[in-house]
């Protein structure tokens, strides 16, 4: 946000809104300052309301996200029209505007972590922290693609639970040969059932 003015003159204009983030493994919760940047909020104040959402703090929760364990996952994961959807079953509670800004922001700022990740242990190394974690990424995601073609070739070659490719395109051709055969026999029985007349 810092890098990025535009960005914090619109959150500067929600200043002093906290804004509260219900995740599967807790609840966390930041504070728009007047510099249009996000403070942590002290955990006693962020879980400061009780069941019926009436603020005990000075803090004024304005907005609510809830995350499900599900939508996590795809948002970290997941890039494109998949993150979108993520994006989409975010449940919302609280200040309309506040919310429509925080999802506008969503789509057009990117995170330079490894800009941020640079200040702290320099350029070359957060260069190779970086492309280290991009490596084990694609090593997941091609170790997960591969699980999952071995599970389906098992499960059709071994087990026949599943059809393959190519028997569901043998059997689908079968079927389009017979239902031809089928209604050609019919316009025969037609054809003689009028000669017969």
């Amino acid at each position: 946000m810092a890098g990025e003015p535009w960005a914090s003159a619109e959150l500067a204009k929600h200043a002093g809104k906290a804004i509260a983030l219900e995740m599967p493994f807790g609840r966390f919760a930041v504070q728009i300052n007047n510099n249009g940047l996000l403070d942590a909020v002290p955990r006693s104040d962020a879980s400061a309301q009780n069941p019926d959402g009436e603020v005990l703090s000075p803090v004024r929760t304005a907005l609510v996200l809830t995350i499900s364990s599900q939508a996590l996952s795809t948002l970290l994961t997941s890039s494109g029209p998949i993150r979108e959807n993520a994006f989409k079953s975010v449940t919302i509670a609280g200040d309309a505007d506040l919310a429509q800004l925080l999802g506008r922001l969503a789509g057009q700022l990117r995170w330079e972590y490894e800009e941020d990740l640079s200040k702290l242990i320099g350029d070359a190394p957060a260069h190779f922290a970086v492309a280290q974690g991009k490596k084990i990424l694609s090593a997941g995601k091609a170790a997960s693609r591969d699980l999952l073609e071995n599970a389906v070739e098992y499960l059709s070659e071994e087990k026949k639970v599943l059809l393959n490719q190519r028997d569901f395109a043998m059997h689908k051709n079968q079927l389009m040969e017979l239902r031809d055969s089928v209604e050609r026999l019919e316009k025969r029985i037609a054809i003689l059932q009028q000669g017969s007349k």
